[in-house]
C-alpha cells in the first residue's frame, strides 16, 4: 500500500505537473522558432512534428499512469488537513495552517472520510456510559454527574433510543504502515465518536438544571473525539 501510494504521488504531484510544465516552455520556443523558420525549409516541418511527438508521448504517459494510480485520485478525496498535516507538489512540502487543520480534526466528516481511507485500520470500541440523562433542548443533550448531580455537561448532536441499552461507541484509527506518517498522515490519538446509545425510557425535556457552567463532552471523557461542540 505504502508503495503504491508513493509511486501515484509522485506521478500526480512530480512528473504530471513537470511534464505538463515543460511542455508549456517548450511550446513558447516553439512558436518563436516556427515564426522566425522559413516555411519552405524542411526543419520547420522537422521542429513541428517533433513537439507534436512530445505531445503525444507526454499523453500516452498520463493515460496509462492514470489507468495505473487512478485508485489514488479516489482515495485522496477523502483526505482533508485534519488527515494529513502536509503534502507536496514538485517535491515541495505545502504544510497546512494549525488553525485550519484543528479545524478540520473536529469536523463531523472525520469518522467518514477515515474509513474510507485503505492506509488506516478501524476498530469498533464500546464503553459503559453512566451519567445521568437530564433532558434535551434543541440539539443539546444535557448530563449530570457529581456526589449529588450538581454539575452538568452537555453533548451536541444525535442519541440511539433504544430498549435498554447505555453505551458509547466510537472507532479507533491506525496507520496499516507507520511510514505514513513520515509524509503528514496523522496516527490517530483518539477514540473518534460514533453515536450514544441511551433507554428509550429515560427520554425527556430538559428538567430544572442550571445549564450557563456546562461543560463540554469533550472536556468530560478525555481520549475521544466528540466533533465540533459549540455549545
Amino acid at each position: 500500500m505504502y508503495a503504491f501510494w508513493m509511486r501515484a504521488e509522485r506521478f500526480y504531484t512530480f512528473w504530471m505537473p513537470l511534464i505538463i510544465i515543460l511542455l508549456l516552455f517548450l511550446a513558447i520556443v516553439f512558436v518563436f522558432a516556427y515564426s522566425y523558420m522559413d516555411p519552405r525549409k524542411a526543419s520547420r516541418k522537422y521542429v513541428t512534428w517533433g513537439y507534436l511527438g512530445l505531445i503525444a508521448l507526454g499523453a500516452v504517459y498520463f493515460f496509462f499512469g492514470h489507468l495505473e494510480y487512478r485508485y489514488w485520485i479516489e482515495q485522496n478525496d477523502y483526505i482533508s488537513p485534519g488527515i494529513r498535516s502536509f503534502e507536496t507538489i514538485l517535491g515541495i512540502e505545502i504544510t497546512e495552517d494549525p488553525s485550519i487543520v484543528r479545524s478540520y480534526r473536529r469536523s463531523d466528516s472525520l469518522k467518514d472520510n477515515l474509513l474510507a481511507l485503505d492506509m488506516y485500520e478501524a476498530e469498533q470500541v464500546t464503553i459503559p456510559f453512566s451519567y445521568t440523562y437530564a433532558g434535551s433542548q434543541e440539539s443539546n443533550h444535557y448530563f449530570t454527574y457529581g456526589d449529588e448531580d450538581q454539575y452538568v455537561f452537555t453533548l451536541q448532536g444525535d442519541i440511539n433510543w433504544t430498549d435498554g441499552e447505555r453505551e458509547l461507541v466510537g472507532f479507533e484509527f491506525r496507520l496499516v504502515d507507520e511510514r505514513f506518517e513520515d509524509i503528514g498522515f496523522y496516527n490517530e490519538p483518539d477514540i473518534i465518536f460514533d453515536s450514544l446509545s441511551l433507554p428509550e425510557s429515560e427520554q425527556q425535556a430538559l428538567s430544572d438544571i442550571d445549564t450557563n457552567g456546562a461543560l463540554s463532552i469533550n472536556d468530560m471523557i478525555g481520549g475521544w473525539n466528540f466533533g465540533r461542540q459549540f455549545y
